[in-house]
């Protein structure tokens, strides 16, 4: 994985082998393929390589979805330079790898060059994305890409009660030590390696935490089997809190449960939500329309949109609203990217909610996983999505209605490199209306916080109970 570890994902799994279709020059194809035969052998240093060789089929199945599928175009011949740069480094690194060990390295020379998104599934990574989405996996939690200015790892966010979470990792934080090796000049997947290991286990990384520019935080990390719970609550006062975490396939289910539970805690009194999705990194589209469709009618959510015109698709909500009546304030910041945007952006377009924190990450591409074999895969950005405002989210996020700051001085945001973004995307429209911290939550905008204070909670619960009524309070 090139650049980005099983984080800020919009995913679409299609379980189940690749069934790419032949682009239209199908002879560009089959010259690109017969050079990477030759390459391949060359490097091998023996014999042919035959059209039926399983690891062949394999690389030759992956190009063509590429072909046919990706967001962009791209010449074939382009695609095998890219793996051939990544086959001979291996051959170089392992004069005595295998003929499999070279075509994966291929197949990651090729996909994790494409954006920052795409990258080959190996059997392990494979596994490990696919029980992500189910909500439990083993590992230190924490969602990390590449910073290209440092060539060091940098956090996106911790997973909420992870052993990165408890250990005090921070969104933007930049790791330059795994135990006592350099992480510069490691790539993003032998980095990531190098933290994973057996439960119970423990790693040490040592962080730059900016601004200081010197890596001088170390923290200790054990491994554990870590279980995402998707969604937290508690009642402040009469105002529900709701922290969304990611959107595995229990978010919706645990969201209902949740509003349910306090509604019955307060007798019925809600007098409005708070939805916080800061530091949530994304996950499963269909989650991600079924949350936001929970507190709209049957309203355009987003639409995704691919190379194909005719494959565009728009998801709608349905009527019915878990809060009718009730005002809702959602938290978002840096860290918050991809499902989570698209939840933001359909409330915020709706003026079902009013926006508070910082500007989301900006990662606004759907990622197709499909299986290659019995136990590999592909994950392949497919296409954009669109706001229903046709605001395009990629590199631009969701600008928040009122900037709130965190007490405790960690306002680093993160956001994608600006050399990967669509040089003729087009630009958002124009921003969103906002408010100053003093208009909606003086008392909060001008006292003096704790250090553990959460500002933006406060000043979106002190709105609630004084400023907003109703379920169009962001019009």
């Amino acid at each position: 994985m090139a650049k980005l570890l099983a984080a800020l994902l919009l995913m679409m799994v299609a379980i189940g082998p690749a069934c790419a279709v032949a682009p239209t020059n199908r002879a560009d194809t089959t010259a690109a393929l017969d050079r990477y035969r030759v390459e391949f052998a060359k490097a091998r240093g023996f014999g042919a390589l035959s059209t039926a060789d399983r690891n062949y089929v394999l690389f030759a199945d992956a190009m063509r979805r590429v072909l046919t599928e990706h967001v962009k175009p791209y010449d074939p011949q382009v695609l095998v330079d890219k793996a051939l740069v990544g086959l001979n480094k291996k051959k170089t690194e392992n004069p005595r790898a295998t003929d499999r060990a070279l075509t994966e390295a291929a197949l990651d020379g090729m996909l994790g060059t494409l954006d920052p998104y795409s990258s080959f599934l190996d059997a392990e990574r494979y596994r490990y994305l696919r029980e992500q989405t189910q909500g439990e996996f083993g590992g230190l939690g924490i969602e990390v890409t590449m910073d290209e200015a440092s060539g060091l790892i940098r956090v996106v966010s911790p997973i909420d009660g992870s052993p990165a979470a408890r250990a005090g990792l921070r969104s933007g934080d930049l790791i330059a030590k795994i135990d006592e090796l350099v992480v510069k000049g490691l790539n993003l997947q032998d980095a990531v390696a190098r933290m994973r290991g057996p439960v119970g286990s423990s790693v040490a990384l040592t962080l730059r935490r900016p601004p200081t520019p010197d890596a001088t935080t170390r923290v200790s990390l054990t491994r554990a089997i870590v279980k995402i719970h998707p969604v937290r609550y508690r009642l402040e006062g009469e105002v529900a809190y709701i922290r969304i975490a990611t959107f595995n396939q229990q978010t919706t289910s645990a969201l209902e449960a949740a509003v349910e539970d306090m509604k019955r805690q307060s007798g019925g009194r809600l007098t409005g939500a708070v939805l916080d999705l800061r530091n949530n990194p994304g996950g499963l589209l269909d989650q991600a329309v079924s949350v936001a469709d929970r507190f709209l009618e049957a309203v355009d959510i987003v639409s995704v949109r691919g190379r194909d015109p005719d494959e565009a698709r728009s998801y709608h909500g349905t009527s019915g609203d878990l809060l009718p009546g009730l005002p809702v304030v959602l938290l978002i910041n840096s860290g918050s990217a991809s499902a989570s945007e698209i939840v933001a952006g359909a409330l915020q377009d709706h003026g079902r909610a009013l926006l508070f924190g910082s500007r989301s990450y900006g990662k606004g591409s759907v990622q197709t996983i499909s299986s290659l074999s019995s136990d590999t895969g592909i994950r392949l950005t497919t296409a954009r999505y669109f706001r229903p405002s046709g605001a395009l989210v990629d590199c631009f996020g969701v600008s928040p209605n009122i900037e709130v700051k965190p007490a405790n001085g960690n306002g680093e945001e993160t956001h994608p490199d600006p050399a990967t973004c669509d040089q003729n995307a087009p630009p958002p429209p124009p921003p969103p209306r906002v408010w100053k911290m003093d208009d909606m939550c003086p008392d909060v905008a001008n006292g003096t916080p704790k250090p553990d204070s959460d500002r933006p909670l406060d000043c979106a619960v002190a709105a609630i109970r004084t400023k907003l009524t109703g379920t169009l309070a962001g019009r």
